[in-house]
């Protein structure tokens, strides 16, 4: 009974952590060279909004040490604006390793900036 409730605890962690189902698909690099990445499979949209996962993969470590971050976001198509609901921040690249999760608590939208990241990503997602 143990082995079988540690075989079932192991299968629905590997199910339910981001990266072991994640299909990370190139959208766009930085000037900088950091590379992100979109995950089609599990875009969601409804009334003119879409969910989404990113990840941003760095070739230099973020300030407090990480070298890639998952994102959720929410992006709202018609007024081209975007809001992060979920971060996940990796000292490994590709999001590999455990994450320290960060639930923004005044989740605002953001308006991307012209020839941006976030502009290539809302519009790479919205026009899915």
């Amino acid at each position: 009974m143990k082995i079988l409730l540690t075989i079932f605890t192991l299968v629905f962690s590997m199910m339910f952590s981001s990266n072991s189902f994640a299909e990370w698909a190139k959208v766009t690099r930085s000037v900088n060279g950091d590379t992100f990445y979109v995950d089609y499979e599990r875009i969601r949209k409804h009334d003119g909004f879409v969910s989404f996962w990113t990840l941003g993969d760095f070739l230099i470590p973020t300030k407090w040490g990480d070298f890639s971050t998952e994102t959720y976001r929410q992006g709202d198509c018609k007024s081209f604006r975007l809001r992060n609901l979920r971060v996940v921040q990796y000292k490994q690249q590709m999001g590999r390793g455990s994450g320290d999760v960060y639930n923004p608590k005044n989740i605002k939208w953001n308006y991307p900036l012209s020839d941006s990241v976030n502009e290539t990503i809302l519009e790479t997602v919205c026009s899915r």
